[in-house]
C-alpha cells in the first residue's frame, strides 16, 4: 500500500474521540488572547477540530483522507473542511489566528518541510501562535523499517523523526515561546515527541 492509499483509508469509522491532550494544553493558551480562527492541519478523525470548535473557535480543518473530512463534517456542519495535501494548502496569506498540527508534520522529507513551514508562516497571523507536535527521534519506532533519508524509515508508512534542533531549525521564522521533548504511551509502546509553541 503507498503513502496515498494509506491516509486515504486511514479514518474510515466515524466514532467521536476525545481530544488529544496536547489540544487541551494549546487550549489552555488560546483561552486567555483575542483569537477567533484557527486551523487543524493534518485533522485525521477531527476530535481535535470538533473540541476547538466547541470552545468557541472558528475551526478550519484540513486532512488528505475524505473518509476523516466527512466524518467530522457530519459531526459538525460549521467546520470548514478541505480535503487536501498539506505540502499545498490552498490559504492566503496572514489567514489564521493559530495554526495547530498534531503529529501532521513528520511525513515528508528536508526540502518538503522546509516548504511547509515556511507555508504555516505565511498563512499565519501576526502575533499568532503555532502548535506544532511530531515523532521525535527518541522514539521506538526511530530507526525501524526502510531507511528513506536522514532520520526517516518506512515502516507501514513513512515517518520523518524530529530532534530539538531539527524543529528549532524549521521554526526559525516564529519566536519560540517553548520547545521540549515529551513521551506518552500510543498503542501500547511509548511514544516520544518534539513539542513546539510559538508565535509570529
Amino acid at each position: 500500500m503507498n503513502e496515498k492509499e494509506y491516509w486515504k483509508n486511514r479514518w474510515v469509522t466515524g466514532e467521536r474521540n476525545p481530544p488529544n491532550p496536547f489540544a487541551k494544553k494549546a487550549y489552555a493558551l488560546i483561552r486567555k488572547r483575542n483569537y477567533i480562527t484557527l486551523l487543524d492541519i493534518g485533522c485525521g478523525d477531527g476530535r481535535d477540530s470538533l473540541y476547538f470548535a466547541e470552545k468557541g473557535l472558528r475551526v478550519s480543518a484540513l486532512d488528505f483522507s475524505k473518509n476523516g473530512v466527512t466524518n467530522l463534517k457530519s459531526l459538525n456542519s460549521n467546520i470548514k473542511t478541505y480535503v487536501g495535501d498539506i505540502r499545498k494548502m490552498p490559504f492566503g496569506q496572514n489567514s489564521f489566528d493559530i495554526v495547530y498540527a498534531h503529529l501532521s508534520l513528520h511525513y515528508f522529507d528536508d526540502k518538503e518541510t522546509d516548504k511547509i513551514f515556511e507555508n504555516l508562516y505565511r498563512i499565519l497571523k501576526k502575533g499568532g501562535l503555532i502548535f506544532v507536535k511530531c515523532k521525535s527521534t527518541d522514539d521506538a519506532l526511530y530507526g525501524k523499517g526502510e531507511k528513506r533519508g536522514p532520520d526517516m524509515y518506512r515502516d507501514g508508512h513513512l515517518r520523518h523523526f524530529f530532534s530539538k534542533e531539527y524543529m528549532a531549525s524549521k521554526m526559525k521564522k516564529f519566536k519560540i515561546l517553548k520547545l521540549r521533548k515529551t513521551s506518552s504511551v500510543y498503542d501500547l509502546y511509548k511514544s516520544s515527541f518534539i513539542e513546539a509553541i510559538a508565535t509570529k
